[in-house]
């Protein structure tokens, strides 16, 4: 039998924002990587990798 934890943190207002500036550039680097592979598929048929 497995058990899980549910944990609750509770941040202050300079963690949460430091937290969602992390967030915004993982996005922001993960959509430009994915618009990288799909144009580098469309223009020369080839996949890109790590």
């Amino acid at each position: 039998m497995r058990k899980t934890f549910k944990y609750r943190i509770y941040l202050t207002n300079g963690q949460r924002r430091i937290l969602e500036q992390q967030l915004e550039e993982c996005r922001w680097v993960y959509n430009e990587t994915l618009a990288e592979r799909k144009r580098a598929y469309e223009e020369r048929g080839e996949s890109l990798r790590l």
